[in-house]
């Protein structure tokens, strides 16, 4: 029966580890002791608390520990003690059980005196009471709902004011040609030039495409009979397979069907049945076109065909052209391209877009053809495997060119709207074979006109509102008329603290 461990804290006391045990699955229980200068369970009356509530829970329970002051009332109240984990978990049922109950039993007197008993009580007891902290949780809830009550007080005794201004807008646009260097470190502000990183990836892919061409090839077979003559008085045999040929122009090949049989007399004639090695029309010869023997018989035997060799013939079939090939390739190039752009997709960084212009296969590892031009085939399919790369531009270090050329390009009396702005990279102008890519960066946005509010502010405190509005309208460059809203509103005015009006600037 392997024991459940239960690994103590030196934070841990008597009252947290009678709750632990509560909750354990096991009947053997392992108690393993923090070393170091932890004071656990070196008490006689913790130690004796401690069996009391392992026997209530019929639990067998042992201490892991080398400690001096705990082994000797352990073991006297017969506690199973062990040098390691290790040594609990391999320990027999008779070391377990050695020398429990009856050992403090005769050691101690049965059950708790009266000041064991106060001592206990005194420890179950929590060190603060839940009153004082119920006192000082009501004090602080009254604090912050004092607060509260005074900060509301002061919002509707003093009036406030809330100011809407428009400021006159204008849009700006910057177009601007960027280099991404790969070979860069840093920003070139001078040159328009950002640092840019090559990618690479290695990919493969296989396609095939039905072939458009057509060729001539071989369908029927000739057939036909020939007849041996013999050249000796004996019988001559001729197994079936036996190769005969034509001797003039292109040798063309035939084998006899059956076995067959010359007659033993010079002179003698057997007709056998033949056929063309070869399928197609070549195999269609005239009469006595077939005259030689292959092998030994050739020393026998004489062989003619007295009747033309008929029915060799040929069919049209699809066939693979150059065309298709170049077609093929296309297809898979593309496929390729494609998928190592989703590869490099991922491995971009944030702030970062893939120049699909500067996509290059580097490296073609293998490349390979099922079929070449002109072989008879439906389909024919190529696979290939390469190396491709591209540039990654950081857009990032582009906005901040963009951006000092339209902080330069503000009209004077005027601002940018950080709200307003907008990047975004534009077409892609050229990719040379270093991998630098020339692209065009675009920033939009809006300019509000400066507002200097200080000291206007100060000259409208306590001004009637529709006169302060006005003041403010005829002094400030604003689209619109203002806009005021006073809370609360007793006197018609703005209010006579500057710091109660607050001001809110729509650009729009």
């Amino acid at each position: 029966m392997s024991p459940q461990i239960i690994y103590l804290d030196p934070e841990d006391d008597l009252v947290s580890i009678r709750d632990r045990l509560n909750w354990v699955h096991e009947k053997r229980v392992l108690l393993v002791l923090p070393d170091g200068r932890a004071e656990l369970l070196q008490e006689w009356l913790d130690l004796k608390i401690l069996r009391r509530h392992a026997d209530d829970l019929r639990l067998e329970v042992g201490l892991v520990t080398l400690d001096r002051e705990v082994r000797p009332h352990a073991k006297t109240l017969g506690f199973p003690l062990f040098n390691s984990v290790r040594a609990g978990q391999e320990a027999t049922d008779r070391a377990w059980r050695r020398g429990q109950r009856r050992k403090y039993e005769w050691a101690r007197p049965r059950g708790l005196d009266q000041d064991d008993r106060r001592e206990v009580a005194r420890r179950m007891t929590p060190p603060v009471s839940w009153q004082r902290w119920v006192v000082r949780y009501i004090a602080i809830a009254l604090f912050f709902i004092t607060c509260a009550v005074l900060y509301i007080a002061a919002a509707w005794t003093i009036p406030g004011a809330t100011l809407t201004l428009r400021p006159q807008v204008l849009p700006i646009s910057i177009t601007r040609q960027i280099v991404a260097d790969p070979q860069l470190e840093r920003v070139n502000a001078s040159g328009a030039s950002v640092p840019a990183r090559v990618l690479s990836v290695v990919t493969e892919w296989q396609a095939n495409v039905e072939t458009t061409g057509t060729i001539d090839v071989p369908d029927a077979i000739a057939r036909g009979k020939v007849i041996f003559v013999n050249r000796i008085p004996q019988e001559v045999a001729i197994p079936a397979g036996t190769r005969i040929s034509t001797s003039a122009g292109e040798r063309i090949v035939y084998q006899t069907l059956t076995q067959a049989t010359v007659p033993g007399a010079i002179g003698a004639t057997v007709e056998v049945d033949v056929v063309a090695i070869t399928p197609g029309l070549q195999g269609n010869v005239e009469i006595n076109q077939i005259n030689r023997i292959e092998g030994l018989l050739a020393l026998q035997l004489e062989v003619r065909n007295l009747e033309p060799i008929t029915g060799g013939g040929i069919r049209t079939a699809r066939a693979v052209t150059q065309s298709d090939l170049d077609r093929l390739r296309a297809q898979v190039v593309q496929q390729l391209q494609t998928l190592a752009l989703t590869q490099m997709e991922a491995q971009l960084r944030p702030g970062e877009f893939l120049a699909q212009d500067s996509l290059r296969i580097i490296t073609t590892l293998n490349e390979t053809y099922t079929q070449f031009a002109g072989e008879q085939a439906d389909q024919v399919a190529l696979e290939i495997r390469a190396e491709l790369r591209a540039t990654a531009v950081d857009e990032t270090q582009a906005v901040g060119l963009v951006y000092e050329a339209l902080v330069g390009a503000v009209a004077a009396g005027y601002e940018l709207v950080p709200d307003s702005l907008t990047f975004f990279s534009g077409e892609v102008t050229g990719v040379d074979s270093q991998g630098r890519v020339s692209f065009m960066m675009v920033g939009e946005g809006m300019t509000a006109a400066r507002l200097e509010l200080e000291p206007l502010l100060d000259a409208v405190a306590g001004q009637e509102i529709e006169v302060g509005l006005a003041y403010l309208y005829e002094t400030l460059p604003l689209r619109s008329y203002p806009t005021a809203r006073v809370v609360p509103n007793w006197f018609g005015r703005l209010p006579y603290l500057p710091v109660r009006i607050q001001v809110n600037i729509e650009t729009g």
